[in-house]
This record gives C-alpha cells, structure tokens and sequence, in this order.
C-alpha cells in the first residue's frame, strides 16, 4: 500500500511529493496528446463541414441537369378553351390551333322497371364486358333481389369497368349498368346464362334500355383529325397532354407551347449559392488569422486545395457561356446571378445553358465528376476520414499507455520514498539513542 500521509520518520509530505513527481512526468507527453487531438478533432470537424457543403453543390448540380429542368415548358391557353393542356419536360416547342370536335362518353345502359330494390329477379351467371374487361358474377338466392345484383356486379368489378346503381323512379326501381371507362371501345355488353332464367329476362336487348351510347372523342389540331376512347390525348402531340372538356365543332383556338425559362433560373440560382457556400466552407476550415497567429484545422492542406483549384478551374472554363447567362464571379471567385439576363439570354439563345447544363462534356456533367470523387462511398473525403479515425484510436492507445506507464512510475517514486523514509526513521532513532547516551556520561550532563 503507498504512503498517503507524511513521512513516519521524515516528516516529509510523501504523497504530495510523488503526485507532483508523477505530474511533471507525465505533463509534456499528455500535453503532446491533448495537441494531437484537438488537431484531429478539428479536422474531423473541417471535413463534416465541407462534406455538407459539397453534398448541398451536388444537390444544386443535380438538379440544375435534370430534364424536367433545363427542358421546362410552359404553355399558354386562350380565354374559355374547350380543352386544356399540359407540356411536359423537352415536350414539342410551337403554336398550334385546335377544334374540338366531340367528346368521349360513357356507355350507360339500364333494365326495366321492378317494384322494388328488394325484388327477386333470378339466379345464373351475369356475364358483363367492358373492352378487354370481363366479368363472370354468379347469382343465386342469397343476392338475386335487384340490390343484391347490385352489390355482387360492385364487389366483382370494385369500380373497375362497370359499376351498378339503382334508381327508384315513378315506374318503379332500375338497374343503371355504367361504364368507367369513355369510348367506343368500351362499351358494355352484358348478358345471362343458367340459373332459372330471371337473369336472362332482365338482360335481353328488348329489356334493356341504352341511356347514353358510347362515343369517341375527336379533335382536330393543326388541321389534323384524331380518335380517341379517352378525353385526355397525351400521344397526338410530343409531350404534350390535351384534355376535352367542351365539343365546339367549328370552333378553332389557338395554345402555343414555349420553353419555360423559371425552373432553370432557379436551378441556376441555386447552383450559384451552393457554389458561393461551398468556398465559403473552403475559406474557413483553411483561414489563417495572422493577427491571432491561429490556422484553421485544414489550413495548407494539400487536399483542399486541390478541391479548390478543381473548382476554380472548372468555372474559369465556362466563363464565356456563365457571362452569357448573367453568371459572373469575383475576385474571390463567389458567383452571381442577373436573373434579368439569364432569363433574356434563355429566350433569344439557349445554346449557352445547353452547353453548361445538358450532355456529356458540360459544367454541370464535370462537377457531377468532381463532387462523386470526393462524396462517394470511398471516396477522398471518406479515404480521409478513415486516416483521421484511425488516428483517433492511436490517440486512445496512447493514453492508455501513458496512465499504465505513469502507474509504474508512481509505484516506483512510492517505493523510493517509502525507503527513504524508514531510512530517515532509523537514523532518527540512532540519533535519538546516542544522544541520550553521551546525556548520561559525565560531564555531559
């Protein structure tokens, strides 16, 4: 057991002594370590905050490349259209004039009249086509009432093809037969078999009353006439979707679809602000403060700037289509955005953002390059976070190592003084003896 008290013979303050021994041992190696790993950590630091900043560029580049961005349309209806329509991204680009001629219907067919939704009708098989939709729906005595017919066609076909209602009028309940789909094409036929031949007297053609018959849509564009089963007509015109809503035989307006310059200024404007970000992140993890004489975590950092000089260069590359678009930058190579002559330079020559955003060789492709290399799984920075982890767990070990070491150390002052000490003592205690010895001779007295 070490001495924590003062010295029995000594007088000496044993455990002070040793704990400052101990101290001033172990203070120029921990304070080595504690160095190390604030630098460690502060890059570990510096590298979470370019990760961020590079990964929010990527997401700006991303987008900035996309189809349904650089190839945005917009399109321009007349007042009171009969039709509306949408244009998708890279969809045809003119004016066009447009007659609708009819539209799609649905096929609605009902039976006669019975006295009530609760009536018996029969039992069998009700067979009913929609196009290339059919369905087999057996019938028997626990659903042969017009309403039990009713939920079987309903549960069958779960909106699909056909649906079933009832209409209680003053002649007496009906069965309303409607297709869900519009067109020529899918038109109901509907028919009965088996069972005691109730079915089949309901469906026969003279029982059978047709409300509304089944028609096709038809429109004329450009003097070019057009079938449809369906109101909504997305194949006539390339990427662009026509929705019926009114037939106007006769009457022709005019849409144009343009390009729609907005998505891509956005982009664009995001792409300069991740950008300007993305420096900024670079500028303060690898600052120095000659003032302070304090550097940041990555400052001289070869990587880093190798980032940079990638970035730079690849701007500096594009700087004649970027002046072009309104895109400028300064002397610290922040970029900025004239959204006035970005959106000019759009609608009188798209060339430039061609060449910037779209296709391979572009700014936009090079730094999808550059960004991948460096946030990819294994990428540089992951490469080098893994060197900083492991540098991490170096650390740990050697403070590991410093308290065992710093453990025998004290154990060795401990045993040295305690040694000492009962060294002390026993000198003490001669001294002690033969002073009071030569006490008791004469003439010491």
């Amino acid at each position: 057991m070490g001495i924590s008290s003062a010295g029995i013979g000594s007088g000496l303050d044993v455990a002070s002594i040793v704990n400052q021994l101990v101290a001033a041992e172990r203070a120029p190696t921990e304070a080595r370590i504690d160095r190390t790993e604030r630098r460690v950590n502060g890059q570990i630091s510096a590298l979470g905050v370019l990760r961020s900043a590079f990964d929010s560029l990527r997401s700006a580049v991303e987008k900035l490349s996309a189809d349904d961005t650089a190839l945005a349309r917009k399109v321009r209806l007349p007042e009171e259209p009969n039709f509306s329509a949408s244009a998708g991204a890279g969809a045809a680009v003119g004016d066009y004039q447009v007659e609708v001629l009819a539209l799609a219907t649905a096929h609605k067919t009902s039976t006669g009249a019975y006295a009530a939704s609760d009536t018996a009708v029969g039992t069998g098989t009700l067979t009913i086509t929609s196009g290339e939709t059919r369905f087999d729906i057996e019938i028997d005595s626990e659903n042969n009432t017009l309403a039990g017919i009713r939920d079987a066609i309903n549960k069958a076909t779960d909106g699909k093809g056909v649906t079933a209602t009832i209409i209680n009028a003053d002649d007496g309940a009906h069965l309303v037969f409607t297709a869900t789909e519009t067109g020529i094409a899918n038109e109901l036929s509907i028919s009965a078999s088996g069972g005691d031949g109730g079915l089949a007297a309901m469906t026969n053609a003279t029982a059978m009353t047709e409300l509304a018959a089944a028609t096709d849509a038809q429109v004329k564009v450009n003097g070019f006439t057009r079938s449809s089963a369906s109101n909504r007509i997305d194949d006539m015109l390339e990427g662009v979707t026509l929705t019926l809503t009114r037939a106007a035989p006769g009457t022709t307006q005019d849409f144009s679809v343009s390009s729609d310059a907005s998505p891509l200024r956005g982009a664009a404007k995001g792409l300069v602000s991740a950008y300007n970000v993305a420096l900024d992140a670079i500028a303060k993890t690898t600052k120095y403060d000659p003032a302070s004489n304090i550097a940041a975590a990555l400052n001289g950092d070869a990587m880093v700037r190798g980032i940079s000089r990638d970035f730079r260069d690849q701007i500096s590359s594009a700087t004649t289509d970027l002046k072009a678009l309104g895109i400028t930058s300064d002397k610290d190579g922040k970029l900025t955005l004239d959204e006035a002559v970005f959106d000019e330079a759009i609608a009188e020559n798209p060339a430039p953002a061609t060449r910037l955003f779209s296709g391979e060789g572009s700014l936009t492709a090079s730094l999808e390059t550059s960004l991948a290399q460096l946030l990819d799984d294994d990428g540089t920075l992951d490469d080098r976070s893994a060197g900083l982890e492991g540098r991490t767990d170096t650390i740990q070990d050697q403070r590991v190592a410093l308290d065992r070491r710093m453990a025998q150390v004290e154990e060795r002052y401990r045993a040295q003084f305690t040694a000492l000490d009962v060294l002390v003592s026993k000198m003490t205690s001669t001294s002690n003896f033969l002073a009071q010895q030569l006490g008791n001779l004469p003439g010491f007295s």
